[in-house]
């Protein structure tokens, strides 16, 4: 499992330009908005822009990140419990190791910790979990890292094809509907808002949400249900272009975990259970998993879903106009503390058919595999050896993430800390930080 971050606030540039607007109308004498002079912040930043709230997950409410981490946690056991109980119940149990993978962010640390948690909640088998944390930013590992969007130069660099493309073209396309919005409540309100005014308006709603579960937030009623459906697109448009199929990076940035895993589920429970993460090592009849826990950001997921083209669209996403349907929507591809979860699946054979085949599994939902449709049976079930020539070919098509962004020779390749080596299993503690 590739898991975001649970629900946070919002980040520190963000919450910085959202707490800079709420005292401009605050300072407008009368309130713009009549609903300032008893409405409550939801966060707090003091004079040198320092906060305890922005960046981090949220902790009150129904949407509560710490809890929803937890409960996702709790729903995996719920769901793979059979395999647990299992090994448990084996006379090696005292002496596994399962690790559970994080970058160095502190929202994306406190993901991983509640989820474990919420997995191993009553088990003496939790005194067994490892954290290993990945440094978000560490230019020596190279591609050996669970944050490729930080470590592919090229990407950051390139003015055009690169990271800033997702906001630029987002930003086109606010400038098309919030300018209808803003001469919508100009008398209204007897106010001139800015396109950046109105698109921090919307995103306080969102985020008033999760901070404190009052669903009824103020800034929530100011917009129409066509211009809060402008607004997913204008995410939808971001993520889509700056680390989804919209830029030429995204291919080779996604393959990286794909691969890592393909080669994980190749090898199968009796050699990947000695060293993959919370491994499975007992054959179930039915079903067998091996499974990994990740955690890191939305940018990281969204290469991942782009490579397999999970989510594919016929055109480019044009940034003028919401098209009338599309497959790509951000809400259902990385929400916050959404995952991708891939499973490797023992069926009983049938004469002539395959026995070993893998599922995969965005946000709980069964997503079937591009490219082996024709395979497919029921359920997203696609053979394995299937899977592993469509996972081969991608990487033919991607290229090699080093050359493609820019790295130094000597720097790693690809993700090496899945596999449960001597370098993390001979530290002692409960966090193991690989430099």
């Amino acid at each position: 499992m590739l898991s975001r971050h649970a629900e946070r606030f919002p980040t520190l540039s963000v919450g910085i330009k959202m707490k800079t607007l709420i005292t401009k109308l605050k300072a407008s004498g009368a309130p713009v908005l009549p609903f300032l002079e008893t409405w409550e912040e939801f966060f707090d930043v003091d004079e040198k822009g320092k906060s305890i709230d922005l960046e981090e997950l949220t902790r009150e409410g129904k949407y509560a990140g710490v809890r929803q981490a937890y409960n996702i946690g709790v729903q995996l056991r719920n769901r793979y419990d059979h395999l647990v109980d299992l090994i448990d119940g084996s006379e090696n149990s005292t002496s596994n190791t399962f690790s559970i993978f994080s970058c160095s962010c502190s929202r994306v640390l406190r993901t991983a910790e509640n989820f474990a948690l919420g997995f191993f909640k009553e088990d003496e088998l939790f005194a067994n979990v490892r954290h290993v944390i990945i440094p978000d930013v560490a230019p020596q590992r190279g591609a050996d890292t669970l944050t490729p969007v930080k470590a592919c130069l090229r990407y950051r660099q390139d003015p055009e094809m690169g990271r800033d493309r997702g906001k630029k073209l987002s930003d086109q396309f606010k400038s098309v509907y919030l300018s209808r919005t803003a001469d919508r409540l100009r008398g209204q309100y007897d106010y001139d808002f800015s396109v950046s005014d109105l698109w921090h308006m919307q995103e306080m709603c969102g985020f008033e949400i999760l901070a404190t579960g009052n669903e009824e937030s103020p800034w929530c009623g100011i917009f129409t249900q066509q211009e809060w459906e402008e607004f997913a697109y204008a995410r939808d448009l971001l993520h889509y272009y700056r680390t989804g199929p919209g830029t030429p990076y995204s291919a080779v940035m996604g393959f990286l975990y794909l691969n890592a895993t393909r080669e994980v589920l190749e090898l199968g429970p009796e050699k990947a259970g000695k060293f993959a993460s919370f491994s499975v090592y007992i054959y179930i009849y039915i079903l067998l998993l091996i499974i990994l826990f990740d955690s890191a950001h939305d940018g990281d997921l969204v290469p991942l879903v782009g490579t397999l083209d999970l989510f594919p669209e016929d055109q480019p996403l044009p940034s003028t106009h919401v098209p009338d349907a599309r497959n790509w929507t951000l809400s259902s591809v990385v929400p916050m503390g959404g995952r991708v979860v891939f499973e490797r699946v023992s069926c009983a054979s049938k004469i002539g058919s395959p026995s070993i085949w893998v599922r995969i599994l965005v946000n709980d939902g069964v997503v079937p595999i591009p490219g082996c449709e024709s395979e497919t049976i029921d359920g997203g079930l696609c053979p394995l050896d299937q899977f592993i020539k469509i996972v081969d070919k991608k990487g033919q098509e991607v290229g090699h993430f080093d050359e493609i962004c820019g790295l130094k020779e000597g720097l790693g390749r690809r993700p090496s800390f899945l596999r449960q080596n001597g370098e993390n299993r001979s530290r002692q503690g409960a966090y193991v930080k690989l430099e």
